[in-house]
């Protein structure tokens, strides 16, 4: 199906729809025009793709879209109701495994703009409709994917998605039984590379106020402040148990 093309008297809402109800189409998934999202279930995993439209966006000039993807997973949502004691999420049954910015995960996609209008510069640093479909298609969907196995994600999930890892990574994994996913995950997200202003001594402190704060107390509900909780809950590795990561800007030692 051709790219949809429009014109300067196009409506920003009316670009971020056709644009949507096409990626959707070329996805296989279904649009969702009142949230703005291209969806698919598989079992009771739901992937979503959110299109963010800019306050920016003006007819005739651009429509900027920022892009969020989400993992749902039912069986998630049924072991939190099931267990308030054992998730960091106790009254709350937010099913996410994952939801995060595209930016933070894939840089490259950082804006997409939908209108196809010719762009003056200095333009904000884009990409076209169908240059979006074809790296969602190639680098994006298949780390999507790898949320149906805890087991495949904590060996397989890319070093750039790392930073992703949250209590709802976690607590699917453990929905699923899978303590030594659930372990791997946790190790690969401490000993990630620290970037830009982050610190280990943040990081670690972080995990260890959450793991001090169990079994009693209530955790963070997000950050590393949740895995340590729910690292000493379910008997998951403690704060001793990791390396400290190297800045990701280091070279490595010969």
């Amino acid at each position: 199906m051709p790219v949809p093309r429009f014109t300067p008297d196009d409506r920003p809402a009316d670009i971020l729809d056709g644009t949507g109800r096409w990626l959707a189409a070329e996805l296989g998934w279904q649009w969702v025009k009142s949230r703005h999202t291209a969806e698919a279930r598989a079992g009771p995993l739901v992937r979503k793709l959110i299109l963010q439209s800019s306050t920016w966006s003006r007819a005739g000039v651009a429509t900027w879209v920022s892009c969020r993807v989400s993992v749902l997973d039912d069986d998630l949502r049924a072991w939190r109701l099931a267990r308030p004691d054992e998730t960091v999420l106790a009254g709350r049954v937010l099913p996410f495994a994952c939801n995060t910015m595209l930016f933070s995960v894939e840089p490259e996609l950082q804006t997409l703009e939908c209108s196809g209008l010719p762009q003056q510069p200095p333009a904000p640093r884009t990409v076209s409709t169908g240059q979006f479909a074809a790296r969602f298609r190639e680098r994006v969907l298949p780390v999507l994917g790898l949320f149906a196995s805890s087991r495949v994600l904590a060996s397989e999930l890319p070093d750039s998605w790392l930073m992703t890892v949250d209590s709802g990574t976690i607590e699917q994994a453990l929905a699923r039984n899978d303590r030594e996913s659930a372990a791997a995950l946790i190790c690969r997200h401490m000993e990630r590379p620290l970037r830009g202003q982050q610190t280990w001594r943040d990081r670690i402190g972080g995990f260890r106020d959450g793991w001090e704060t169990a079994p009693g107390g209530r955790p963070a509900q997000y950050g590393t402040g949740a895995l340590g909780w729910l690292s000493r809950v379910h008997h998951l590795p403690g704060p001793a148990s990791f390396r400290e990561p190297r800045p990701e800007s280091a070279p490595l030692a010969p």
